[in-house]
């Protein structure tokens, strides 16, 4: 057993800052704490320690500062501006703090309670020929101390460091999926900024078509329907250009407004090496990678930390109705005064050990148990459910990458004959040998061959996120598209003789 679950290690921990407590009770709070004691007041059990010691290392980069966006960014500029300045990623470390303090607060069950009054109070009673004053005053001092519970604080605190677990699984979780939507965004906008170079050199091709018609219908070759139809389709690419232009600025919002910045930052990305695209992360099959995926994958994790978690709750709930042993000591002193003629000073002081048995409860103990017996149940089906859907992802995003890579490689090959298909329709039709109809057809394919082409190509680079993701390999290591996981490949089932 480990150091942290180590209930020796607990109580010298705690019995430290006990004498801390005492030290400052008897008189080190009256004067100005140091600045060191304030720190250690302020967070006594060093929960936001606790919290960042959850944080995976391959997700926290090693500095935050907002990229510089009069370069075009790369990978690292975009996911590290999300993970450090993005709102959502900020409140889910929120609440994992918030978690933690709510964690460490159990540690008080191990620590005396103290308590101090103090009542003052001036009376005066009118009679008929009479007045009377009465002034009392009263203090007092108190302190409790939990002695023996039968195992509840312990359990209870085991319960909540499972929590805390669980929930810096699911931060981890979080940051992976801010990881996916930044390259997401990434890829968005990169598409987007040469979907508009397509549209540019589809409006190029369209207008050399156009003035090839001008030029022949000028001269008598062909009737004005070819100049007419080039510039009909002039015009259709020239409203592509400003739709492409659209989607280039709302791309470049949505990606700035994800990075913390602000929508007109007008960010633009790097490109992406092209021979490096079908590159596969993983060098096995499908059903190893299943594997793989439910040992790595943080919000499974999650589940089975917050079952089990869940488990050790049921154990101190049942200790409930049992015996609990506490030890008190107080000290109270008043004065009473009437008219100056009469005092009476008392003071009182006592200790002793308090033990407390719960006899009957009306049978909410037993259906509290019922009641969290039959949720652990549930829970025990939802991981089931959580862990097929694991498999289920794995299996959608092995295919997608697989498809999206074959693709690919398809629209390589199309983007070839329709350029090879352009330049001659139009070659011929300049020397007089095509129809304008050749040339439309032709320019209608290779406009079409430019638009598949960025999108097999965007399906590639985001079903490889998908991938990585769904494995629950995903950090900072392994974004790339150029980079294999740096997890040990899987390999193929080695054939039986």
């Amino acid at each position: 057993m480990d150091a942290a679950n180590d209930w020796s290690y607990r109580y010298k921990h705690l019995s430290g800052y006990a004498l801390l407590f005492c030290l400052i009770m008897s008189g080190a709070a009256q004067a100005e704490p140091l600045p060191w004691l304030a720190g250690i007041l302020a967070d006594p059990f060093a929960s936001e320690e606790k919290a960042a010691g959850l944080v995976s290392p391959e997700l926290k980069p090693d500095s935050c500062q907002l990229p510089d966006v009069t370069h075009k960014l790369h990978f690292n500029d975009v996911v590290i501006a999300a993970l450090c300045n993005n709102p959502d990623t900020k409140a889910a470390y929120l609440n994992l703090l918030g978690q933690a303090a709510s964690m460490v607060s159990n540690y008080s069950g191990y620590l005396p309670n103290a308590a101090a009054s103090y009542d003052h109070g001036r009376t005066t009673s009118f009679g008929e020929n009479s007045k009377s004053t009465s002034i009392n005053s009263s203090y007092g001092v108190s302190l409790g101390m939990t002695l023996y519970d039968f195992g509840q604080r312990e359990f209870k605190l085991e319960t909540a460091e499972l929590a805390l677990m669980a929930a810096g699984q699911s931060y981890n979780s979080t940051l992976q999926g801010a990881i996916a939507s930044a390259l997401q965004g990434y890829y968005g906008l990169l598409t987007a900024q040469n979907a508009l170079g397509v549209a540019n050199e589809s409006e190029g091709f369209a207008k050399a078509s156009y003035d090839a018609a001008a030029l022949r219908h000028q001269i008598g070759q062909v009737p004005l329907a070819d100049e007419l139809q080039a510039k009909g389709s002039y015009s259709q690419a020239q409203l592509a250009t400003q739709s492409a232009q659209n989607a280039l600025s709302l791309q470049q919002a949505a990606l700035a407004i994800l990075m913390g910045l602000p929508a007109d930052a007008g960010v633009q990305v790097a490109e992406v090496d092209d021979n490096t695209l079908a590159q596969d992360p993983f060098g096995g099959q499908v059903q190893a990678l299943m594997e793989k995926a439910k040992e790595k994958r943080n919000d499974l994790q999650a589940s089975r930390t917050s079952l089990k978690a869940s488990e050790v709750s049921l154990q101190a709930l049942k200790r409930g109705d049992l015996a609990t042993v506490s030890a008190t000591a107080n000290l109270n002193a008043s004065n009473d005064r009437v008219n100056v003629l009469s005092r009476d000073a008392s003071r009182s002081q006592g200790i002793g050990l308090s033990v407390s048995i719960p006899i009957f409860t009306g049978f909410s103990q037993t259906y509290s148990e019922r009641a969290a017996e039959k949720s652990l149940e549930a829970q025990r089906e939802t991981l089931i459910k959580t862990e097929l859907g694991v498999e289920q992802d794995v299996w959608n995003a092995w295919h997608n990458y697989e498809t999206a890579k074959q693709s690919w490689k398809t629209s390589q090959d199309q983007i070839a004959s329709a350029t090879q298909l352009k330049d001659v329709a139009l070659g011929r039709y300049k020397e007089g040998l095509g129809s304008i109809l050749d040339v439309l057809n032709a320019q209608v394919q290779y406009s079409s061959a430019l638009q598949s082409q960025l999108q097999t190509r965007y399906s590639l680079l985001t079903s490889r996120v998908d991938l990585v993701r769904s494995a629950g390999v995903l950090d900072l290591n392994t974004m790339r598209p150029d980079v294999v996981s740096q997890d040990a490949p899987l390999s193929p089932p080695e054939a039986k003789e």
